[in-house]
């Protein structure tokens, strides 16, 4: 099944406040709650080359990603978030292979797969397909930000997917939809545009406007 929405953001720079928080870590703790809400975030190229608050040299008015900022905006919003910075030129099958050992932790412990997401921004996306081929759960949940280009979905012809995915897109930015790699498939994809204005930088702090889907749907 496949649905697109349209969003407009109430506010642009609105990033996330909640009194109550969960953690955040780069990996999963020794005693996993089976009723919390675990999410593993996957950051954008810039972070693994440059770190927190890294700058796109290429297009520097989209600011610092706030990469610290973003996890502190999940963890309020009552996730357990699971992440670290990624190192360069590590291929992504070895990341791929970390999640699905956390994740066969967490459900070892009792978390049932509704509670566990994960959320890949840009090149972020990548793992998280490659972890949906391997987990072969259609139970899970997946988010993808940052669009493809056009010919992406030709990456991903061979590769069985499975679960349950969001996908997550800016109208200003060059990259577009994903969609195309769905079709055929037997999972279930929503895909939401948004109108921020922001290019490809949409994605690059905390805001409200994907956070909020985000979590929605995660709770669903």
């Amino acid at each position: 099944m496949i649905a697109r929405l349209l969003v407009l953001p109430p506010a642009l720079f609105l990033s996330i406040f909640c009194s109550l928080g969960q953690s955040k870590s780069a990996f999963v703790g020794a005693r996993p709650d089976p009723n919390g809400q675990y999410l593993f975030y996957l950051h954008g190229a810039v972070v693994s080359a440059l770190g927190d608050n890294a700058i796109n040299q290429g297009a520097p008015e989209w600011g610092p990603y706030e990469y610290s900022k973003i996890l502190d905006s999940l963890a309020r919003r009552g996730f357990n978030v699971v992440s670290e910075i990624r190192k360069p030129m590590v291929d992504d099958t070895l990341y791929a292979r970390k999640i699905l050992a956390q994740i066969d932790t967490l459900r070892k412990s009792g978390v049932k797969m509704k509670r566990i997401a994960l959320l890949g921004a840009s090149s972020g996306w990548n793992i998280v397909l490659m972890v949906s081929s391997r987990l072969k759960d259609k139970n899970a949940r997946f988010i993808i930000m940052g669009g493809c280009w056009p010919d992406t979905h030709k990456d991903f012809v061979s590769m069985p997917l499975y679960g349950r995915f969001l996908s997550i897109i800016e109208a200003s930015d060059p990259h577009k939809t994903c969609m195309k790699i769905f079709q055929n498939r037997k999972v279930q994809v929503k895909e939401i545009e948004l109108r921020t204005g922001l290019s490809h930088g949409f994605f690059y702090k905390g805001h409200a406007f994907w956070i909020d889907p985000v979590v929605e749907w995660c709770r669903k």
